[in-house]
């Protein structure tokens, strides 16, 4: 089993087609790290139980898409090389 998955926000993209937020939601935690352009390591939302989490993450199923590491890596270098 995967404990880390990363998920991008299918809506809202930037001017070259990358993903303004990134969901790292770990297995066993009650928060999830939100990746941005301004928070490119991540920074905690926290809830008050995984099953709070889930249900945040059921909400939003139909606007993320999950991804892998590479991926996660790739936008993260992007936001770096493009911070303003």
């Amino acid at each position: 089993m995967e404990n880390t998955l990363y998920f991008k926000d299918m809506i809202h993209y930037d001017q070259n087609n990358y993903p303004k937020k990134i969901y790292k939601v770990e297995y066993s935690k009650m928060l999830i790290e939100i990746l941005d352009s301004n928070h490119i390591q991540g920074r905690p939302f926290y809830f008050s139980s995984p099953h709070s989490r889930d249900d945040f993450i059921k909400q939003i199923k139909d606007h993320i898409l999950r991804i892998n590491y590479e991926e996660l890596e790739q936008i993260q270098h992007y936001w770096k090389k493009n911070k303003k």
